[in-house]
């Protein structure tokens, strides 16, 4: 999997004091991203044990309530992102887990994202289906920096 940053506690993320593993790539191309330099999909590539022992370390340091996966488009390495789900579940089941995408959820139900290790649309709809029932909250849907939103955890409509 490809990430682009790793952030070990944060309280600006979701709920609580969460780690934050940013993905690396995004094809979505929302005008006015605030986080461009995670698009292009190039970098070292990381094991899902590595990423889960940087969780994990981070959590023996002050003990984390939950991960947030942002971006980039960690749904554009879906399959990477259930693995990294699923191992870190096994690992800490007390974390709770949350999400950024660009993808709206109608998107994500039908298949209809592009994904970097070309899954087929049905197997595309199940990763969705597995990741979204680990999921404590989502926040989906394009960036529209025209559109700014009052609700928490969202900087746009």
């Amino acid at each position: 999997m490809l990430i682009h940053g790793f952030v070990g506690g944060s309280r600006v993320n979701g709920p609580g004091l969460r780690a934050v593993v940013y993905f690396q790539g995004c094809t979505l191309g929302c005008r006015d991203c605030w986080n461009p330099e995670t698009h292009v999909f190039a970098g070292k590539e990381r094991s899902i044990a590595e990423v889960t022992n940087l969780v994990v370390s981070a959590h023996q340091e002050s003990a984390l309530e939950g991960v947030t996966f942002s971006g980039g488009e960690p749904m554009q390495q879906a399959d990477a992102l259930l693995a990294l789900i699923e191992s870190l579940r096994d690992r800490l089941p007390e974390l709770s887990f949350g999400m950024y995408s660009g993808y709206s959820e109608p998107e994500l139900s039908s298949g209809h994202y592009w994904s970097r290790s070309e899954l087929a649309r049905g197997e595309k709809q199940n990763v969705w289906r597995c990741i979204s029932a680990h999921l404590d909250f989502a926040v989906l849907g394009r960036f529209a920096a025209g559109q700014p939103s009052t609700l928490s955890l969202r900087t746009s409509a």
